[in-house]
């Protein structure tokens, strides 16, 4: 029995050190495919915290320290390394920590989501020209392809290709689809607005909901941008590349926000460059 008891007592003193153990176990460091290696937030996370504390995230080779308040989720890279930044707009300055939890409808409307790519398969130019040429099974479909679409008067500095809702319809008909069918809405689809370089090179791709649609599904309430009571609301996803770091920048807004694209895509340059502590592979021209 004593024995028993001596046993029992050891037991207790010792699994506070097997807890300690399994916590030593969880990894406290990542390193990705290009070498770079972050610090990993392990345990309970407060988003709330003032001022936010920095979290490490890697973009290929090039490691980034970010407050935590401009991540997505307003607490850091998630498990497997991978992360999104998010502004508030129209000011592109992040959510006050916190703000994004429990995601409203309002904060989303309001949300410029920014998801860096390093792009290390294929060259970044050719990861580029994927968001305007179309592959050869969808060189058909008039919803990829420039050709078809409708040019006009330069809107923002960009060229437009208007989706030619005519087209569409009938390239589906002719599918068999149904005049009801969801793909027949003009909803389900976007125009195109693209900036290129001195040497034709197109360097900005931004779609957005056409503008067939002319409701929004936004309006400002208190100086904030808030959810309307329309159903669904317009957006802009808005791509552009940093060749220099072989990273593709893909930004998704309100589509009140295309008249500030450039704005948008220089801030997110600005975030790149701000938050890179570390370059292990080249630096930029």
């Amino acid at each position: 029995m004593k024995l028993m008891i001596k046993l029992g007592c050891v037991l207790c003193l010792m699994l506070p050190l097997l807890a300690c153990a399994r916590q030593d176990a969880v990894a406290t460091t990542q390193t990705n495919e290009q070498g770079c290696t972050r610090i990993r937030s392990v345990g309970p996370q407060d988003p709330f915290k003032e001022p936010p504390p920095l979290k490490q995230a890697c973009l290929g080779p090039y490691l980034l320290e970010i407050p935590q308040n401009y991540f997505y989720n307003q607490i850091g890279a998630e498990h497997d390394g991978s992360y999104a930044l998010a502004l508030e707009y129209p000011s592109l300055q992040p959510f006050k920590p916190g703000e994004r939890m429990g995601l409203t409808a309002d904060v989303s409307a309001r949300t410029v989501t920014v998801d860096y790519d390093f792009i290390d398969r294929i060259d970044v130019h050719e990861a580029m020209r994927r968001n305007y040429v179309p592959m050869e099974y969808k060189k058909d479909d008039p919803e990829e392809t420039l050709e078809g679409r409708l040019g006009g008067p330069t809107v923002y500095g960009l060229s437009p290709y208007y989706l030619d809702m005519n087209v569409v319809r009938a390239h589906y008909r002719k599918k068999g689809l149904r005049e009801d069918a969801p793909v027949m809405q003009a909803e389900w689809h976007t125009d195109w607005f693209l900036s290129k370089d001195q040497n034709g090179e197109v360097t900005t791709v931004v779609k957005c909901t056409p503008r067939e649609v002319i409701t929004s599904g936004v309006e400002y309430r208190d100086g904030k941008l808030v959810k309307s009571s329309e159903i669904g609301y317009a957006e802009c996803k808005h791509t552009f590349m940093i060749a220099s770091r072989d990273t593709l920048i893909r930004i998704s807004y309100p589509r009140e926000g295309l008249e500030h694209w450039g704005e948008i895509e220089q801030r997110a340059r600005d975030m790149l460059t701000k938050f890179t502590v570390e370059q292990s592979r080249k630096a930029d021209q």
